[in-house]
């Protein structure tokens, strides 16, 4: 009975890889037929004019260090909007006062153009700092906001009968509020993570920051490569997709520690 539940279980996951693959190449398909009516490799590269593409980058140290620093910038901007975020988000959703203060400014980074932050952070910092500052600012928002949300939507019922039974307020933020938190903080994590890329690549640009991985998009713009072009955009959709499915995959592990953990316990 167990073996064919895992049977079971290892054909429809069979299946599922089936059928992304199968979606990948109906897309691949297309753009390789869109490619061949076009006849331009300037307007459209064909998948396998990418591809080239992205070995002859590979062969180049340059290309590996482009990306770790990119890496890097995302990674410190995204790091830093979070763990701010959760703590001045949990902060705001308990302190009204303090969340009063801090809303306008969240409010103001939230309604700004990206292009506007990273302008005028760049008249004021150095070129190679100005990404990971531009990711922090307008991820922060994005945690924050989750969070607040998390803390009120927090259930009112628990917190009577914490109250009742006079349990202590850092017992509460630990026990009530921050699992109340975690599927909200979750969410603003994916969501900085997916965001933090796009404006990284985005500054990077902008603020002709070097070595990066924007900046190598821009100089194959400007040189007309379109072929490099593509690929260096695969490399960020495929970085960024990387990133989003590990992050998962470590959450999720973790959730199921936590729930082997209170099933000993």
């Amino acid at each position: 009975m167990i073996s064919t539940k895992l049977q079971n279980k290892q054909i429809q996951s069979l299946i599922k890889i089936a059928k992304k693959i199968g979606v990948a190449l109906f897309w691949v398909l297309l753009w390789a037929v869109a490619a061949w009516w076009v006849d331009s490799s300037l307007v459209l590269p064909s998948p396998l004019d990418t591809l080239k593409g992205i070995i002859t980058l590979s062969g180049n140290f340059k290309f590996f260090v482009s990306i770790g620093v990119t890496l890097l910038r995302v990674f410190g901007g995204v790091t830093i909007s979070v763990a701010l975020g959760l703590v001045l988000g949990l902060i705001g959703g308990l302190n009204k006062p303090f969340y009063e203060i801090m809303n306008p400014f969240v409010s103001i980074i939230k309604s700004l153009p990206v292009v506007s932050v990273i302008i005028l952070i760049n008249l004021w910092i150095a070129s190679g700092v100005v990404p990971l500052v531009v990711t922090f600012l307008i991820c922060f928002p994005v945690t924050w906001t989750n969070v607040v949300q998390g803390v009120h939507a927090t259930d009112d019922n628990l917190l009577q009968m914490a109250k009742v039974y006079n349990v202590s307020q850092q017992r509460i933020i630990r026990d009530i509020y921050i699992p109340a938190v975690k599927p909200y903080a979750v969410s603003a994590l994916m969501n900085a993570i997916g965001l933090g890329w796009k404006v990284t690549v985005t500054a990077e640009v902008l603020a002709n920051a070097l070595p990066s991985v924007g900046m190598n998009l821009y100089y194959s713009k400007i040189y007309l490569e379109t072929d490099l072009l593509f690929s260096w955009t695969f490399v960020i959709v495929m970085c960024s997709y990387i990133i989003e499915k590990v992050t998962l995959y470590i959450i999720e592990r973790n959730k199921r520690k936590g729930a082997d953990q209170c099933q000993l316990s």
